[in-house]
């Protein structure tokens, strides 16, 4: 049996075990199942106890807002950039490498934490119990933008042991978590130096809380991943972020079971394949995906975030 995989009978992409897909565009994948009345406390109390052998998360996986890399993409047709301004730094308009959200990007996770993270928190009494993120900066401005949302209204402005207000928010990163390797620049990351100079302690959520980023000790300084050439396959893809699950749920404890992953679109497939569970497709930037996953506990001990 797998180390982990997504339960069904909790959410419209997923009703049954072998479901066909779901076409995020022409139907909300996001749905609950009705037997939840559209309620999220529902949902999340009818999920299973941990037991001997298992523990149970709810993941809430989100894809990035738009970065100028999709900008560009629709800007040029899909296989212009595949096959020429992909492996440039940018354009005329704006620079992609590790890309930022553009405007349009920054409304769509701003709309989704107002829309979608904050109803479900409210309803749920509760934050996630830990975070998850890509090291890439569109993805780190989609956390800041769409989670900023839900802090701002609901963290509230009780007293620190110091005397302060503000939360600090702490965000695991995890290198592995990356979009697909090689050719494309916008999946290059820049170094971890210029990652903390530019969203360490980061104010966000009506400036009461500020983001801390949690890096492993030997994060490396540079970017070790990505090549110029060959281009990650599919399978390797797969590989690779299988690896990065089995160490993101080593990094948690059973009784966090509430999760949030912020990544990319071809992440989040292979995050549902890793986990059979049906593929959702032509997920949207912005957008969110949630699934119910049994996690086969493991002999050694769990840290907790």
């Amino acid at each position: 049996m797998s180390e982990f995989k997504s339960l069904p009978k909790y959410f419209h992409a997923f009703p049954r075990y072998g479901s066909p897909p779901i076409d995020s565009q022409m139907d909300d994948p996001l749905k609950l199942n009705n037997v939840f009345n559209n309620n999220w406390k529902q949902l999340y109390e009818s999920i299973p106890k941990e037991d001997e052998f298992y523990s149970y998360k709810l993941l809430i996986i989100g894809r990035h807002g738009q970065g100028y890399h999709n900008a560009a993409t629709i800007r040029y047709g899909w296989n212009e950039w595949d096959k020429y301004w992909s492996m440039l730094q940018g354009d005329e308009f704006s620079n992609w490498v590790d890309s930022k959200l553009t405007p349009l990007g920054e409304r769509q996770v701003q709309i989704i934490g107002e829309t979608v993270l904050l109803p479900m928190i409210k309803q749920l009494g509760f934050l996630p119990h830990v975070f998850f993120s890509s090291p890439l900066r569109r993805c780190l401005e989609t956390f800041i933008g769409s989670w900023g949302v839900v802090f701002g209204s609901y963290m509230g402005n009780d007293t620190n042991n110091d005397g302060s207000t503000r939360k600090h928010v702490n965000v695991e990163i995890l290198e592995n978590l990356r979009e697909t390797l090689g050719k494309y620049t916008c999946n290059e990351r820049v170094d971890r130096s210029v990652l903390l100079k530019e969203y360490q302690n980061f104010e966000m959520g009506n400036n009461n809380s500020s983001l801390c980023l949690k890096l492993d000790n030997d994060y490396p300084e540079v970017d070790r991943l990505w090549v110029t050439y060959p281009r990650e396959s599919r399978s390797e893809l797969d590989e690779r972020i299988h690896k990065v699950l089995i160490e993101l749920f080593s990094k948690i404890t059973d009784e966090q079971r509430l999760i949030s992953i912020t990544c990319h679109a071809h992440v989040i497939n292979s995050i549902l394949r890793n986990l059979n569970h049906p593929p959702i497709l032509n997920l949207e930037t912005g957008k969110i995906v949630c699934t119910v996953v049994q996690v086969k506990k493991r002999t050694s001990p769990q840290k907790n975030l």
